[in-house]
């Protein structure tokens, strides 16, 4: 090989390895101080405390459905299934909230708003929040959840 040939391989070799190298560096070292939220995905018994919300057809036992991406949260609850609420999860806290219109039975057309803190020292994870019927300040509800185990299926069933 010619000098000429070896540099241009050299240089190949920079180009073609050194350089995704290093962007792989960066983005590790970038990423370093990164740390995922906490699992709030799952179903959840919900617990109500007095609550108007019988009205709207919530009835003991309540699951809520938490499905996760990162941050963001979509809960539905069993007993109400056109019910979707859209949250965000901020360190152990979330709120959610739903503005179209449901009928209670306390004050007409309401809003739906949930805001809970999980406690994740718990085994299994709890949480404890307040739902609200924003129409009907009276239209309030002290809960508390605890989450179901995960259950997962064996290939051979």
């Amino acid at each position: 090989m010619t000098s000429h040939s070896e540099q241009r391989l050299v240089i190949s070799y920079v180009l073609l390895v050194g350089i995704p190298l290093l962007g792989v560096v960066g983005v590790l070292g970038a990423g370093r101080g990164l740390t995922a939220p906490i699992s709030v995905a799952g179903n959840w018994d919900l617990q109500l405390g007095q609550s108007c919300g019988a009205g709207l057809g919530f009835t003991d036992p309540t699951i809520l459905d938490i499905s996760q991406s990162g941050n963001y949260l979509t809960l539905t609850l069993n007993s109400q299934p056109q019910v979707g609420l859209q949250g965000t999860l901020q360190g152990k806290r979330f709120a959610t909230s739903l503005g179209c219109p449901l009928e209670a039975s306390c004050s007409g057309p309401a809003g739906l708003s949930l805001t809970a803190e999980v406690d994740t020292n718990a085994a299994p994870r709890t949480m404890s929040g307040v739902l609200s019927f924003n129409g009907s300040p009276s239209c309030r509800s002290v809960f508390h959840a605890v989450r179901q185990a995960f259950q997962t299926r064996r290939r051979n069933e």
